[in-house]
């Protein structure tokens, strides 16, 4: 992947005083040939890399990254990082690398000499980076006195994206939209995510939650939800699937996705999702409505950085 023009242009002095050498020391357990790591001067250039894959320009929104870092191998970009300043679920600036993995360990220390955090309040609360170098992360975040906040809580995780519709089953006449802003409707559908799927982050009271579909069932109770967010760079993303424990096994989860998923087309090139890497049911489900993952993630918080590490 050739760097786009000016994606490799003048460096930050804290990333350019860190050497090859440097990196390579940093990469713990690792044999890693060289990487370049330079600030990329126009962030939203990143929008469009790499060419053919979906995730930049349905993530990023032209003006919202406070910096970029590109690594760069044997004159080809292998990897990027971005920070992004109070978006979507976080209210704190998170970096994201995207890439090789490998490069992930000299790309988070770009990250973190250029905006470093400490206990009392700090700038960088966090990363998410490709699944494969978590544990060479984890052993250069060590040196530095740096801790996981949600290591072992479900931060693994799958990004999915589909431009085609699916093809509908027999339940998709049964799904509707749910109006989350009646009170009746939000409290059954909060209920029902706090029972199916505790660790969701969209429920009705969430105003990144645009739209929600469902299925009822004859008692008039909400047994399947699903909601539409829109990310800030405009592209829906599906968040908080889940169906009742006693109506499991049914297909009523194939159904509200993929019946979402088909409305969201007739408005949308492209619609994604997120799950957690262990959930098999719902991998099951997104794979059979012809959705792609594009990418295994690890993301977490930093639990504490004492000023040392800087």
């Amino acid at each position: 992947m050739r760097a786009a023009k000016g994606s490799r242009t003048r460096a930050s002095a804290a990333a350019l005083n860190r050497s090859s050498e440097d990196i390579a020391v940093t990469l713990v357990g690792m044999s890693t040939p060289e990487l370049d790591i330079r600030t990329v001067e126009d962030p939203d250039s990143l929008v469009a890399w790499p060419a053919g894959q979906p995730y930049m320009s349905c993530e990023l929104a032209a003006g919202e990254l406070l910096s970029a870092y590109s690594a760069t191998q044997a004159g080809e970009v292998v990897a990027v990082c971005f920070v992004k300043d109070s978006s979507n679920m976080r209210d704190q600036p998170w970096a994201t690398v995207v890439g090789q993995p490998d490069a992930s360990v000299g790309l988070i220390s770009a990250c973190l000499t250029d905006h470093p955090s400490v206990l009392d309040g700090g700038q960088l609360s966090g990363c998410t980076i490709p699944r494969a170098a978590y544990e060479s992360l984890r052993a250069s975040l060590d040196l530095r006195g740096i801790s996981w906040a949600h290591e072992g809580q479900g931060a693994p995780w799958d990004w999915w994206w589909t431009d085609t519709s699916p093809t509908p089953t027999p339940l998709f006449d049964k799904v509707q939209w749910l109006d989350g802003s009646e009170q009746g409707v939000a409290l059954q559908i909060k209920e029902l995510l706090n029972l199916a799927s505790p660790t969701h982050w969209a429920g009705p009271e969430n105003p990144l939650a645009t739209r929600w579909a469902g299925i009822v069932d004859s008692s008039g109770s909400v047994v399947s939800c699903a909601a539409e967010t829109l990310r800030i760079a405009g592209k829906p993303h599906l968040a908080s699937v889940a169906t009742h424990p006693d109506h499991r096994g049914q297909g009523l989860a194939l159904a509200v996705t993929g019946w979402l998923t088909q409305q969201l087309l007739t408005e949308f090139p492209i619609v994604t999702l997120g799950m957690h890497a262990d959930n098999d049911s719902a991998r099951t489900v997104y794979t059979k409505l012809g959705y792609h993952c594009d990418y295994s993630w690890f993301s977490s918080g930093f639990a504490s950085m004492p000023a040392s590490s800087l």
